[in-house]
């Protein structure tokens, strides 16, 4: 599996929907990251709370790792939708993380997808005094971020 591999399965998808969007791949974040632009209706493709996007990434990894077992991890992103969740996310980690500091107790956040927990988790990782934990049961999982006893 090469990355024109990668781009020859999703021209072909878009295809299908006749779309022709631009279609640019790079290693970033220890995958493949594709981003995904000029789409005549991107929210389309996106989904509400990026779910069609979510499912598409799903796809292609099936594909992807089907061909190669060892293949990288791909991330696809639309207009760059998901690189701006993803810093959206860190800023509402960082948001919780000085709460909890500040009332000295627990945060509790809004349930979210094991990927966007991930995310929080790595965001607070190393900041001073903080530790998060995943609770609830899915799907209405959510991160706890609380001081370290």
């Amino acid at each position: 599996m090469e990355e024109r591999e990668i781009t020859s399965f999703l021209e072909s998808f878009f295809k299908a929907a006749e779309e022709n969007p631009s279609i640019v791949v790079e290693k970033k974040y220890g995958s493949h990251y594709v981003n995904i632009e000029g789409l005549s209706n991107p929210g389309l493709f996106i989904g509400k709370e990026g779910i069609v996007l979510r499912s598409l990434q799903y796809i292609l990894n099936i594909y992807a790792h089907k061909e190669d077992r060892n293949f990288p991890m791909v991330m696809v992103d639309i207009n760059g939708y998901k690189l701006r969740q993803i810093e959206m996310l860190k800023t509402i980690a960082l948001n919780a993380a000085l709460r909890a500091k500040r009332l000295k107790e627990p945060v509790s956040l809004k349930p979210m997808s094991a990927s966007a927990r991930k995310v929080v988790h790595m965001a607070l990782h190393n900041y001073p005094n903080i530790w998060t934990h995943s609770a609830g049961e899915e799907p209405r999982r959510y991160v706890v971020v609380d001081l370290k006893k």
